[in-house]
Parts: structure tokens; C-alpha cells; sequence
């Protein structure tokens, strides 16, 4: 890390004095060395505060293998430059997909998201209610949401579901009679999220076909059209991949471990993780435990691959994407600009396999066997087999430059006092005090599940008092705003495939009373924000009581909020189109209904040991901006914390070409049937494919214009 982050904790009790701790007329970081502090009769606090994030970069990830000690570039990548350009590669090949027309990128093409707007919707699968998961539009009134009423249709009036080109007017998918009011009668309100649509529903044969893997495709009862299949769409929006390699955990619900086992996205959680290695001149490879720190965005990456609805067909594995794409010409598909930053040497018309580049960035020691391993009972060579590590991996350094740190804020906080206009500064002022942004969007990354944890995991655990006036244990960087009912998703509450909690909170609890978990927890009770003491100083051995209460049940990850005006639709269910309908939600409080103490954030948790009537964030409560004061952060979020290189895709987030299906051909009640070929063994729906040109590093053209926000493409 080029510059270490100063951990600035987040107090609550004091967020509203941050504001005046910022002069317009004054750079930020002179202004907070000579405004007077008012008085505040809380010790030994500290006052939350933006940082810029220049020079800031990802920490390279280090850790163990077999027991010892490496990191990555001492023991696994022979040229970064090299490993850089195939995980640029990886992401946007459209290849990686079992139908070849799926990639990385096709989630992530606009500033790290999705703008899609035709067949994004799924009904809400995540849900604890299974009788409602494959049910669009909720017909049916929730017997556990106070004032619910039945949605028929979309906001629009449209019939929504499978193939729906959504509109302006449907959203928000929550309306109010009185928008200021969080409890007053409901006039709309869908369970349904705004997804990404990924692949059709089949199950996996084999590879080594020319251009697609072998699959069985069967009929889907729930992503369909009059019988016929559609492509399916995920359970949550997808978050932004830019600076995504500062976060401590990745995914919504954090299952994208910040250890990588160079397997899966679960770290130590994985008991059939690991890696083979060649250590002598016999040509066997041997299989070993890896574990290296710092390295969330490889876990993330190597997640969607595999699964049956982003990216796969069911049951397919890493070794057999590796079987079919080794030999394959690097985006064969695909066009490169001959400028593009890091693709531009290899844009010619001799492109190289994705074996010669793995070569040329891994070690021999990862590939170069001479017999083949076993993997599942099955014969790979030992470079399929790795296939997932040297995808996490290069994945993770190419996201690393992804580093977005060139907006309005970062020149302001550095001193250029002409960076942000009065108003873009009095939303800077109302983010640190008044609207209580910062205390969840802290620090440089303005997110508090980024690398402030990486420099002090330590502090990975909190306790505070929350909004029903219950102390609590949760995790740092989580939190329940009270989006929908948390029995809706129950997100860092759930568990993984082995029955470990997602939450760090729970593993601790499982700790204390003897128990093994498989991360590593450190925790410092003296970081607490609500002390297990009212000692001072603070006795560091201190535990708290078995079986505590946490908050960690419908708990989603902070998103990032730079270059947020380019990345809706909002909050994890795609829920919100403009930033404004985003600062109704914040300023009513949340959307929760019911009081602090008894909501519908609460979730009755059984199995977790867990009773809540509500794990709802303290500072869920009605900001009472006006609205002069709610246009002034907004702007400050569409202006200030835009990086204009990410705006007009200049390097490092220009980009070859993709084609992305923009649904189907056809609309929501009648969609054209895609011609019979050997892949296709049942009715599927023909796409209706969008072409993004190749970007080069000087970006968009003026006439092409800048990137827009999700409201200006419905």
C-alpha cells in the first residue's frame, strides 16, 4: 500500500458536528487542522472524516501454502504486466460463458455495473418464504409486513416478470402516500429485485466443443415466456467492480472470503480447496492448502464462472472451463483497439491462447507437470486443474488498477479548493453531518467494509447500541437499513455451504464457547464503540457473554459511493433509479415498517440463536433535510464523486468490444423463438443482442459522449 489509511473510527454520537468541521472557503484538509472542534462530552472520541484516494492501491495478497509463508509475486506470478492482461482478458471474454457469449464484463460493462434494462427482474429468490420465491410481482398480501398491499403489476402497470424492458415510472418499487412518513399507507411495493440476467437453465455434459460446452437444457418454470425459456436473472444487483479490490469481503452478502484458496470464493471454508504445485524434477504435481490474505476480488471472481445462473451450466467445474479455454485464442470474438492500455500489444491479428498467457505470467511450478492430477475422481492436467487460481488471481491484479481516484473529492481534499461548486460542498458538509453518510461511507473508498479493515482487522467486529436501544455485536461494514423485511433476504445472516455463519459476529460467538471457525478472528473489545466496560483504560481480555445478540440478519455490505451517479439501479435490490429517490429513502428513515424497537428488520433466527425484533442500523432514522439540503448531496454524489475517467472510459477502464444480450426478442408476453441448432435441445428464446464498441485508452469520443446514468437509459 502506498499510502497507509489513518483509521478515523466512526462515532455515531457526533456525526452531526462533522459538517461544521469543514470550511467552504478552505482545502479540507487545512480547514480540519484549523476549524475549532466544539465540545463534546464524550472521551477519547474521534470524528469521522473523507479522505482522498490518491495514491492509494491494493495491498498484493500474501499468506501460506502447504504451512508456508509467500506472496504473490515471489512464489506465484512471474510478471505482473503479464498477469495484469490475462485477467483484463478473462473478464471480458464473452468465452468463459458455457454458451460463449457470457462474460465477467457482461455484468459489469457500465462504471462496474449492469445497466440493462430488459429481462433484469427476478422475484425475489432469496426469500425465507419459499411458497413466494418464484413469483413475480407479489400478488398476495405479506402477512408479515404492516399495511402491505397486493402488486399486480409493475409501478408502471406493466405486466413485468420474465423479458420486461422496465421503465421510468416503475420506480421506486416502494411508494408512500406520505413519502416522508416510513409508516404511512403503502401505495405500491414489490419484492421483486432488479437482477442480472446470465445464462439459460441447463446442466453441464462436457467441454471441448468448438465454441460451447456440451449442456442439457430443460424446461425453467420460472424464467420463461409462453413456454419458452429465457436467460435467467440473479437474486441481487450486481455491485460495482471498480475499487472492488480495496473491500475486505466481496459479494453483497460478503461470501467472497478475503483469504483466496485459489478453489472457490470461501477461503478456509472450502475443505476441498487447494492448489497443486510441482517442488521437483519428477513431473508430479502434489496438492497443498492455500490461503492468501488480501485477496476477496480473486475469491469474488472465481465465483460467477460456475454458477447455473450467471454464467454456466449446472455442475460445470473451473478444471473443465480451463479443458476448453487453455487452447482458445484470447477474446477470439471479440475486437481490441490497438490503444487499449493494457490489450493493445496483443490486438493484432495473431492473438495468443490463454495457455501461452498463463505461461508467460504464472510460474512453472503451477503448470508445468508432466502427468495429470486427480480432481473429483477425475483426470485434468495440472494446468486445468489451477485453472481458478490463475483466474482469481489475474482477475484480482487487473481489478486492482481499477482504482478510481481522479474525482472532484480527491483534487478538493488535496487542496484545489475550485474542485467541487457551494452547493457540490455544502452536500459534502451535510454527508458528514447532518444526512450521517459518512457513517457508513467512510474513508477513501467511502465504504467502511474496505481497507481501513484490511490495515486493522481487528476492528472487523463492532458493538454499538442500535435503534431499539439493544446493545449489539455485528459486523463492521454490514449493515440492515431497512431496504425490505429482512425475511425478504437475510443476506451476512445466512450460511455457507458447510453450515458456517457468513457473519464474522457469529463466528465469534461460536468461538467463545470453544467451538472452530474456519477465518481467523482477532478482536480488540477495545475498539468497541459501546464498551463491555465502563473501566478506562480498557481491559483488552474482556469477552462478552456467550451467546450474545448480534444484528447481522438481513445485514448487506456498503457499497461504494464513487462514481455512484453511474451506477444504479440503487441499494441491493436494484430498487431505486436516481440518486434522489435514494436521499426520500435516507431521509424517511428507511422503509421499515413498524417502530425502533419492533420492525420489520427484526427476523425470528431460531437456528442462529437469534430473536430480533429488530436489527435495524441506529442511524435508520428521519434526517429532516430539506428539500434545497437533499439536492446539495445529491449533487455532491453526481459530480463530486465521479471520476471522469471512469465517465468517458479513458484508461484503466477502457475496454474491448462485448456483446451483451439485452433480453429477447419479443416483449413480456410473446418472445421469437431461437433457430434449432445442436446446442439447443429445448425452446429457448432468441436473444436481442446489444454491441459495445472497443474503447481505446483516450476513451469515448465527444460525440459519443460520457457514460450516463441508469434513469437516462430506461
Amino acid at each position: 500500500m502506498m499510502t497507509n489509511l489513518s483509521v478515523l473510527r466512526t462515532i455515531r454520537l457526533i456525526c452531526a458536528i462533522a459538517g461544521a468541521l469543514l470550511a467552504v472557503s478552505l482545502p479540507a484538509k487545512s480547514a480540519l487542522a484549523a476549524a475549532p472542534v466544539p465540545e463534546v462530552d464524550v472521551p477519547g472520541v474521534e470524528v469521522p472524516a473523507l479522505q482522498s484516494l490518491r495514491g492509494m492501491t491494493p495491498p498484493d495478497p500474501s499468506g501460506t501454502e502447504g504451512g508456508r509463508k509467500v506472496d504473490l509475486m515471489t512464489d506465484y506470478v512471474l510478471n505482473r504486466g503479464a498477469a495484469i492482461l490475462l485477467g483484463k482478458a478473462l473478464f471480458w471474454d464473452m468465452e468463459v460463458g458455457s454458451d460463449s457469449a457470457t462474460a465477467c464484463a457482461s455484468c459489469h460493462f457500465h462504471a462496474g455495473v449492469d445497466h440493462r434494462i430488459t429481462n433484469q427482474i427476478n422475484p425475489g429468490q432469496a426469500s425465507t418464504h419459499s411458497n413466494v420465491t418464484s413469483i413475480f410481482n407479489k400478488p398476495f398480501v405479506a402477512s408479515d409486513i404492516p399495511g402491505d398491499v397486493a402488486s399486480y403489476a409493475t409501478l408502471s402497470g406493466g405486466k413485468g416478470g420474465p423479458n420486461y424492458t422496465l421503465k421510468k415510472t416503475d420506480f421506486p418499487t416502494h411508494v408512500l402516500a406520505d413519502p416522508l412518513n416510513r409508516n404511512s399507507a403503502i401505495v405500491y411495493s414489490s419484492d421483486d429485485v432488479i437482477g442480472s440476467q446470465g445464462v439459460f437453465d441447463a446442466n453441464f455434459v462436457k467441454p471441448n466443443q468448438p465454441r460451447f460446452d456440451k449442456c442439457t437444457q430443460q424446461p425453467d418454470g420460472v424464467f420463461q415466456v409462453g413456454g419458452i425459456n429465457v436467460r435467467r436473472s440473479t437474486g441481487r444487483n450486481a455491485p460495482s467492480v471498480i475499487n472492488a479490490a480495496f473491500n475486505v469481503r466481496n459479494f453483497w452478502d460478503g461470501r467472497a472470503n478475503n483469504v483466496f484458496n485459489g478453489f472457490s470464493p470461501f477461503g478456509n471454508r472450502d475443505p476441498d480447496a487447494g492448489i497443486f504445485v510441482t517442488n521437483d524434477r519428477s513431473g508430479v504435481a502434489v496438492k497443498v492448502k492455500l490461503a492468501l490474505n488480501d485477496a476477496s476480488a480473486a475469491s469474488q471472481a472465481v465465483g460467477p464462472p460456475g454458477s447455473p445462473v450467471e454464467m454456466s451450466c449446472g455442475g460445470r467445474t473451473f478444471a473443465d472451463i480451463g479443458r476448453r479455454m487453455l487452447d482458445t485464442l484470447m477474446l477470439k470474438q471479440q475486437r481490441i483497439s490497438s490503444t487499449d492500455s493494457v490489450l493493445g500489444p496483443v490486438s493484432g491479428a495473431r492473438r495468443p491462447t490463454y495457455r501461452e498467457l498463463i505461461k508467460a505470467a504464472f510460474q512453472p511450478r503451477l503448470w508445468n507437470a508432466t502427468q495429470q492430477v486427480s480432481l473429483g475422481g477425475a483426470p485434468y492436467t495440472q494446468m486445468e486443474a489451477n485453472f481458478p487460481l490463475f483466474f482469481g488471481l489475474a482477475i484480482q491484479m487487473y481489478e486492482s488498477t481499477l482504482i478510481s481516484d481522479q474525482a472532484p473529492l480527491d483534487a478538493y481534499l488535496d487542496g484545489n479548493t475550485q474542485a467541487m461548486n457551494a452547493q457540490q460542498v455544502a452536500g459534502m458538509n451535510l454527508f458528514l453531518g447532518k444526512g450521517k453518510c459518512v457513517s457508513c461511507h467512510g474513508g477513501a473508498e467511502l465504504t467502511n467494509a474496505g481497507s481501513r479493515l484490511l490495515f486493522h482487522p481487528r476492528e472487523r467486529i463492532e458493538r454499538m447500541v442500535m435503534a431499539d436501544n439493544l446493545t449489539t455485536l455485528y459486523d463492521n461494514g454490514f449493515y440492515n437499513t431497512g431496504v425490505r423485511p429482512t425475511s425478504e433476504d437475510l443476506a451476512l445472516g445466512g450460511t455457507d455451504a458447510w453450515g458456517n455463519p457468513l457473519s464474522f459476529s457469529r463466528e465469534y460467538n461460536t468461538a467463545l464457547q470453544g467451538g472452530k471457525v474456519p477465518d481467523p478472528l482477532d478482536i480488540d473489545v477495545c475498539t468497541f464503540e459501546a464498551p463491555l466496560s465502563a473501566a478506562i483504560p480498557c481491559d483488552a481480555t474482556l469477552t462478552p457473554n456467550v451467546g450474545f445478540r448480534d444484528s447481522v440478519d438481513g445485514a448487506f455490505k456498503t457499497p461504494t459511493l464513487r462514481n455512484i451517479a453511474l451506477t444504479g439501479p440503487y441499494f441491493h435490490n436494484g430498487s431505486r433509479a436516481t440518486l434522489k429517490q435514494v436521499m426520500e429513502f435516507y431521509n424517511r428513515g428507511g422503509d421499515r415498517r413498524g417502530e425502533d424497537a419492533n420492525n420489520t428488520s427484526g427476523f425470528e433466527h431460531p437456528a442462529a440463536n437469534q430473536h430480533n425484533t429488530s436489527n435495524l442500523d441506529p442511524d435508520m432514522t428521519n434526517l429532516n433535510l430539506t428539500p434545497d439540503e437533499v439536492d446539495a448531496l445529491v449533487k455532491f454524489m453526481e459530480v463530486g464523486l465521479t471520476d471522469p475517467r471512469v465517465a468517458w472510459e479513458r484508461a484503466p477502464f477502457d475496454h474491448p468490444s462485448l456483446v451483451i444480450p439485452q433480453g429477447h426478442v419479443g416483449d413480456e408476453n410473446a418472445v421469437t423463438l431461437k433457430p434449432v441448432s445442436p446446442k439447443i435441445t429445448t425452446r429457448q428464446a432468441l436473444d436481442a443482442p446489444v454491441s459495445l464498441k472497443p474503447i481505446g485508452a483516450e476513451g469515448r469520443s465527444l460525440s459519443e459522449g460520457p457514460l450516463q446514468p441508469f434513469y437516462n437509459d430506461l
